[in-house]
C-alpha cells in the first residue's frame, strides 16, 4: 500500500493506455456499502487534492510525490492524456471547410460578399470545437483561415477607399 499511489500515478504518466483498459467509471471506498458515489477516473484524480491522497494511501506524501502529483493533475487539466485526444468534433471540419471557402472566394469577383459569413463561421465553429479538443488540428486551421480573410477583406477595403479617395487611377493627371 506504500507505492500504490505512486504506481498508480506511473501507470498513468508513463504508458499509453488504450480506452478498452481504463474502465469507464469506478466507486469510490466509503464506509457505509450502499452510498458509494459513481466517479471517472480522470475527473476524481484531476481534483484530488493533496489531503484526499494522503487520507487514501495512510501516510503523508513527501515533497517530490506532491510535485509529482500536482504536476500530473496539470497534464490531466490540459488535456496531454487520453480522454480528449481521442474525441473527434464535426465542427474542426466544417470550420477548416469554411475558413477555406472563405479565403478562395476573396479572389472571385462579386463571391467575396460570401467571404464575411463564411470566415465568421469558421472562427466560431472553431472556438467551439477548440473548446472540446484543444489539440483539434483542423479547428486550430479554420480559425487562422477566418481571421486570415477577415484580415484580407479588411485590407481590400482600406485600398479601395484609399484608391477613391485620392482620385482614382483613372482621374489622375
Amino acid at each position: 500500500m506504500r507505492y500504490t499511489f505512486l504506481l498508480l500515478i506511473g501507470l498513468f504518466s508513463l504508458s499509453t493506455i488504450n480506452a478498452a483498459i481504463i474502465p469507464s467509471a469506478f466507486h469510490l471506498p466509503t464506509n457505509n456499502r450502499v452510498e458509494r458515489q459513481l466517479v471517472i477516473p480522470y475527473e476524481y484524480l484531476s481534483n484530488l487534492k493533496i489531503k484526499e491522497a494522503e487520507k487514501l494511501l495512510g501516510r503523508k506524501l513527501k515533497l517530490k510525490e506532491k510535485i509529482a502529483l500536482k504536476a500530473f493533475q496539470w497534464k490531466l487539466k490540459k488535456g496531454i492524456y487520453p480522454g480528449k485526444a481521442g474525441e473527434k468534433s464535426s465542427k474542426g471540419n466544417t470550420s477548416l471547410i469554411l475558413g477555406i471557402i472563405a479565403v478562395g472566394s476573396l479572389f472571385i469577383p462579386y463571391a467575396s460578399i460570401a467571404a464575411i459569413p463564411c470566415a465568421i463561421l469558421a472562427i466560431i465553429f472553431g472556438n467551439q470545437a477548440k473548446k472540446i479538443n484543444p489539440n483539434d488540428g483542423q479547428a486550430k486551421a479554420g480559425v487562422i483561415l477566418g481571421w486570415v480573410s477577415i484580415g484580407l477583406l479588411i485590407l481590400a477595403v482600406i485600398l479601395v477607399v484609399a484608391i477613391l479617395a485620392s482620385g482614382g487611377f483613372w482621374f489622375g493627371g
